[in-house]
């Protein structure tokens, strides 16, 4: 497993994540519901974007609004 993969407890409806989908595309979204039940997850934490698109978190972000 990946040490740098986000928890499921690091994810909140609404923040801004990048996923990979099924068939190897990235996207970035909303997060618009967290689907795996398990704290983590060798891949990544299932989510479904506000968009309805599916695919396991990869990183949260980018920041929005926020100075370095």
């Amino acid at each position: 497993m990946s040490a740098d993969l986000p928890t499921r407890d690091e994810l909140v409806q609404g923040m801004t994540v990048e996923i990979e989908q099924e068939n190897g595309d990235r996207i970035i979204g909303e997060v618009g519901a967290v689907l795996t039940d398990e704290r983590t997850h060798p891949e990544g934490i299932l989510v479904k974007l506000k968009s309805g698109a599916r695919g396991r978190v990869k990183r949260i972000g980018p920041e929005t609004g926020r100075s370095p």
